[in-house]
């Protein structure tokens, strides 16, 4: 057999990307601030602080999670690498 009758067969996973940099500024920023909205949100459960508009709330703790999914998306720390 010579060289040239072998052939490789490439596979292509995926393509690299990178998001622009207003993207994942805004990104990290809604997860930073969605991590201090949970963290407030669990110190009012467990303390007199009043600083949420309601008071400690589901909804908040809800709303921090989904926000810092979200942010993390954002910022480009869920796409794909390969």
């Amino acid at each position: 057999m010579t060289g040239n009758s072998i052939k490789h067969s490439k596979l292509k996973v995926g393509k690299l990307h990178t998001r622009s940099v207003p993207s994942r500024i805004f990104g990290w920023s809604l997860f930073w601030l969605s991590l201090v909205v949970i963290v407030v949100n669990w110190v009012e459960e467990f303390s007199d602080l009043a600083v949420l508009p309601g008071g400690h709330s589901f909804f908040y703790l809800g709303g921090g999670v989904v926000g810092a999914a979200i942010g993390l998306w954002r910022a480009g720390v869920m796409d794909a690498k390969s």
